[in-house]
């Protein structure tokens, strides 16, 4: 009876510093990790009370610092405290005893020395705060760095974030809002129906003119893609080429080339396309002599397939078939093209 009385007081001054005081701060005894460490009990208080004075000396007088017999008094005894550190659960003690935030240090052995972790936590929702590691071959080497590294652990308990309860209200009243942005932010962004990207064609073509013969095929440019729902529009500019015999010389056409067409996707990996192909011939050679005859402006009708490697990149195949009128020597030739392509949109 005479031991509990003995204990009142101790723990009436702990309820009144938690009702009072703005910040309470629990400093933990610091305890071995492992048992290679060989350190006496004494050692271990010394070091916590070196701790302790820290955080002292460090926080302003809004802080009150529990000493160790106010964390005794609401603790069993040390040895269950040990325990309890042992297992990570620092921040239980300090809720347990009304702490706002709390302190566990551990030493244990690496590489032949003393290394001690302190860790500062907020017993409110847990998270670590601050810390430090150091190391040195002896329990006074820990001392002197307590001395050196445990003020600036400290002192981030000062700064506005972490100063006071009514800073805690501040952040509680910028939660709501710090939701919505967060909300916000996470609210997946619809893709845009339209992109822009890039297209190679290659592949055979059999011209319609008189005379002349099958030869390749080519294309380059920019294609655009148009997404309205069940249906995506295909447009763009390219340059075409092609090469053919005609009449036992070598001949070519080159042409600007604007597609519209109209493409059916199954499942965002199939498609199929139906369109039409305006061509305005830019030049016509025959053994690298210009000529005015060989083409015209023209239109083509266009169908293919269309596979989607990714959402990025595609490939197809195309059939074209082109209705020009020629000028006076070649009325209505006919070309078809079979082609090859590879797209990538940006």
């Amino acid at each position: 009876m005479k031991v509990a009385l003995k204990f009142w007081p101790i723990l009436i001054l702990t309820i009144i510093q938690a009702i009072y005081a703005a910040n309470i701060v629990a400093v933990l005894e610091i305890v071995p990790a492992d048992d290679e460490v060989e350190l006496t009990l004494s050692q271990y208080r010394h070091l916590t009370d070196e701790l302790r004075n820290r955080a002292r000396i460090t926080l302003p007088e809004e802080f009150s610092i529990l000493t160790r017999d106010n964390i005794i008094s609401l603790l069993p005894q040390d040895e269950e405290e040990r325990a309890c550190l042992a297992e990570g659960c620092a921040v239980d003690i300090g809720r347990a005893i009304g702490a706002d935030y709390v302190t566990q240090g551990q030493i244990r052995m690496f590489d032949g020395k003393l290394t001690l972790t302190v860790e500062l936590f907020s017993s409110m929702n847990g998270n670590l705060l601050s810390s430090f590691v150091t190391e040195s071959e002896s329990a006074t080497g820990l001392l002197n760095a307590i001395r050196e590294s445990a003020p600036p652990m400290f002192e981030k308990l000062s700064k506005p974030r972490f100063s006071g309860l009514k800073n805690l209200q501040d952040e509680e009243k910028a939660k709501p809002e710090q939701l919505m942005q967060e909300k916000k932010d996470a609210m997946p962004v619809a893709p845009s129906p339209f992109r822009i990207g890039v297209i190679a064609k290659s592949g055979f073509t059999v011209s319609g003119i008189y005379g002349a013969k099958s030869g390749f095929a080519y294309s380059v440019g920019l294609v655009t893609v148009l997404d309205i729902g069940l249906l995506d529009l295909v447009s763009g500019v390219l340059f075409s080429g092609d090469g053919f015999e005609f009449e036992g010389k070598e001949a070519s056409i080159f042409k600007a080339e604007v597609p519209l067409t109209a493409m059916a996707v199954y499942r965002e990996s199939f498609g199929l396309s139906l369109g039409a192909v305006l061509s305005l011939p830019l030049s016509a050679k025959i053994d690298g002599e210009a000529v005015k005859y060989l083409a015209n402006f023209g239109v083509a009708a266009t169908g293919g397939f269309t596979y989607l490697i990714t959402k990025d990149i595609f490939v197809n195949a195309f059939y074209e078939k082109y209705f020009t009128k020629s000028f006076s020597s070649i009325n209505d030739s006919t070309t078809d093209r079979g082609v090859f392509a590879v797209g990538y949109l940006f």
